[in-house]
C-alpha cells in the first residue's frame, strides 16, 4: 500500500486524502479517498483494459501518477456535486473518465 497523500481540488478547494490500494484485478490500479472536511469516503478501482482506454481518449497527455492524480480530483469534485452510488463500508464508487483528464482553464 502507498503511502497517503493530501491533494486540493482545483475548483472547489476541498481537501481529499488519497491512498493507493492494491486493486483486485492484476495489472490495474485503486485508490481509497477521503473527503476530509464531509467525512466521506470514496473508492476507485480502474482495471487494466479501463486503463489503456482512458489513456487512449484523454490524447496526448500521459496517464502518469500526477495527470491520474489530478484526474481523481476533478471526478471528485463532479462526486460532490451528485454523489454516485455507495458501495460496500459506506463509500462511494467513483468512476473516472477521459473528461477529467481535461485542463482546468478548458471547464
Amino acid at each position: 500500500m502507498s503511502e497517503m497523500k493530501q491533494a486540493r481540488s482545483p475548483q472547489l478547494g476541498v481537501v481529499f486524502q488519497l491512498t493507493e490500494v492494491d486493486p483486485q484485478e492484476p495489472g490495474g490500479r485503486a485508490w481509497e479517498i477521503h473527503d476530509v472536511e464531509r467525512n466521506r469516503g470514496f473508492k476507485l478501482s480502474l482495471g487494466r483494459e479501463k486503463l489503456k482506454g482512458l489513456g487512449k481518449e484523454a490524447g496526448a497527455k500521459a496517464l502518469n501518477d500526477t495527470a491520474l492524480e489530478a484526474a481523481i480530483l476533478v471526478a471528485l469534485e463532479r462526486a460532490l456535486q451528485s454523489p454516485p452510488e455507495k458501495v460496500s463500508g459506506g463509500m462511494y464508487d467513483l468512476e473516472l473518465t477521459a473528461g477529467d483528464f481535461e485542463p482546468v482553464s478548458a471547464r
